[in-house]
């Protein structure tokens, strides 16, 4: 299993399109802030935008997973992960005596590391480049913030890890790259359609309602929407509930599901 880790590891490094994906993060990391900067001072709304544009906004809007380098870099990813069965790679591993599962465990485990550690330097290249303009909130730094970020960037890794195992299980069980690239647009913008409608939902719905429930829930349980993670200055236990209960189920539920669609699929 290792070494499959570290050859798939490496063949995804190796590729052009890892390369893109490095350009892409290090130009939407610098790009971002500076737009946002000539923004602030074109509107010249400095009191009114002062709360909403700050380092810390710039730092969580550059993770979320509908925008950017969020929707871009996971679509890459799975065209290498493609490239390991249109090039018959994968039949050589299994000739070889490696199990389907370990194959499959291989590809997501290579792909969450790149997906997750690009992201994360991303973002991070994103807060140093908007420290140059703006302070990192409203109030003075604390300890207490410093371990917010901490725990928040954890949860953010948790849902890549989560996105890492649908490109994975959708570029191991499609026909073709074609196939793939469509079916990840139809889950990412599908599920950002349904999270904008039960936002919009939330938002007009009374919160002594019946329905405001359940419809906070789903809301929070959208990956591609869920504006929790960073949105505070600290979790309540409700809170980390709902964060986790998404990037853990699709992580879980798809390595198994895939394991074992796996086991059956034609590879001729």
């Amino acid at each position: 299993m290792r070494d499959l880790y570290v050859t798939d590891l490496k063949r995804i490094l190796k590729d052009k399109l890892f390369m893109v994906t490095c350009i892409l993060a290090g130009v939407f990391a610098l790009i971002t802030p500076l737009l946002n900067k000539v923004l602030f001072e074109a509107l010249d709304m400095g009191e009114l935008l002062g709360g909403m544009i700050n380092a810390k906004s710039m730092l969580f809007t550059s993770l979320l997973p509908g925008d950017n380098l969020g929707l871009i870099m996971p679509i890459l990813i799975a065209i290498v992960v493609c490239k390991d069965f249109s090039q018959g790679t994968v039949r050589n591993k299994i000739i070889s005596g490696k199990s389907r599962a370990a194959i499959f465990l291989s590809h997501l485990l290579s792909a969450a590391t790149v997906i997750c550690t690009l992201m994360l330097l991303h973002a991070l290249l994103t807060l140093g480049v908007s420290l140059c303009f703006f302070s990192y909130q409203t109030t003075t730094f604390t300890l207490s913030d410093f371990g917010y970020l901490m725990v928040s960037l954890v949860f953010e890794m948790l849902v890549y890890f989560a996105i890492a195992t649908i490109v994975t299980f959708i570029a191991t069980l499609a026909k073709n790259m074609g196939i793939c690239i469509l079916l990840y647009l139809a889950v990412t913008l599908g599920l950002s359609i349904i999270g904008a409608v039960f936002q919009v939902a939330g938002a007009f719905l009374d919160p002594s309602a019946a329905g405001y429930g359940i419809v906070e829930f789903l809301n929070a349980l959208n990956i591609f929407t869920s504006s929790l993670i960073g949105a505070g200055t600290t979790y309540t236990a409700k809170q980390v509930l709902y964060i986790l209960v998404s990037p853990l189920a699709i992580t879980v539920g798809g390595t198994l599901l895939g394991i074992r669609l796996f086991a059956h699929k034609n590879l001729k």
